[in-house]
């Protein structure tokens, strides 16, 4: 899943995940309010294993998603993992993403396919 407000990004993200051929399907939302709705509303089979999530975006921002987030069924949630994908990781943003233990970890866009596959591979999700 990936939750970015940058339409751009979000074609970028999906073209290289596809070409990277780690995935079955990419769920794409610009708003994280929207994929918290579809996370309500799925049975947790239907949940994706790995939400690349932006920080900076309108309405909900990726720490209030995270806050929601916490809220759904832990069942699901242990299926799961998140990773915040942001342009600007400002230090103060970096410690919050890390202190929260929802997040495995954080990457500078663009997405880097070595650090990414690693990740996955190290996480069991591939």
């Amino acid at each position: 899943m990936l939750i970015d407000d940058n339409r751009i990004d979000l074609f970028i993200h999906n073209a290289f995940i596809k070409q990277m051929n780690i995935a079955h399907a990419v769920l794409e939302y610009s708003f994280a309010k929207d994929a918290i709705t579809f996370l309500q509303n799925s049975e947790s089979s239907n949940w994706p294993e790995l939400i690349l999530l932006d920080i900076h975006m309108p309405i909900m921002n990726g720490f209030d998603f995270l806050d929601e987030y916490l809220v759904l069924p832990e069942n699901s949630r242990n299926k799961c993992k998140i990773v915040i994908v942001s342009s600007s990781l400002d230090t103060g943003d970096r410690q919050k993403a890390k202190s929260n233990p929802l997040v495995i970890d954080l990457f500078e866009k663009p997405l880097n396919r070595e650090k990414l596959l690693e990740l996955l591979k190290q996480q069991k999700v591939i």
